[in-house]
């Protein structure tokens, strides 16, 4: 697993691959209107609908409790959930889980980070999903502090533990102040 901070938006949309990834970054940066990030309030599902199975709004407690305020059916299903609406990383992980979650989640928060994750995406008992995931900032006021993230995963479940057993995926994180 490598985690490493990159300085451009060609870093970015050259590490993603799933076109449905830089779809939901340029909806996203459309929605900045200048501002570090947009509010939970400017994200309309209805304008992202291809990607409504695999997304999540997440709202941010201090310190460090992540609530799903909404999550796509595959999301939800992947936990073994219906609904994961109000539940947190604490309520459908192991404290392990939530506790790497967290840490690798923190940086939208704490860094105003947009990260990209590529590779194992998923861990369960004897099934691995890979793919990709793309976690972005949301703030409340414009110049207020980040409240949340707007997320998306897409990923194939599979059998094996994949490429040299790999049990987590890397990650690429840029500033969002960085870009446009």
């Amino acid at each position: 697993m490598t985690n490493k901070w990159v300085s451009s938006l060609e870093d970015v949309t050259g590490y993603i691959e799933d076109p449905r990834l830089l779809e939901l970054l340029n909806y996203w940066s459309g929605k900045r209107a200048g501002r570090l990030a947009p509010s939970r309030q400017d994200i309309d599902p209805s304008e992202i609908g291809a990607l409504l199975s695999c997304i999540y709004l997440v709202d941010f407690e201090e310190p460090d409790v992540f609530r799903y305020r909404l999550a796509g059916t595959e999301i939800a299903e992947n936990f073994g959930h219906g609904n994961l609406k109000g539940k947190t990383l604490g309520d459908i992980l192991s404290p392990d889980g939530k506790d790497f979650v967290t840490n690798r989640w923190m940086p939208v928060i704490r860094d105003g980070a947009v990260v990209c994750m590529k590779g194992q995406v998923y861990n369960t008992v004897n099934r691995y999903a890979f793919g990709e995931r793309l976690l972005l900032p949301l703030a409340d006021d414009p110049d207020g502090p980040l409240t949340g993230l707007l997320g998306v995963t897409v990923s194939r479940w599979m059998d094996t533990p994949g490429p040299e057993g790999r049990r987590n995926s890397d990650m690429i994180l840029i500033k969002a102040a960085k870009l446009p």
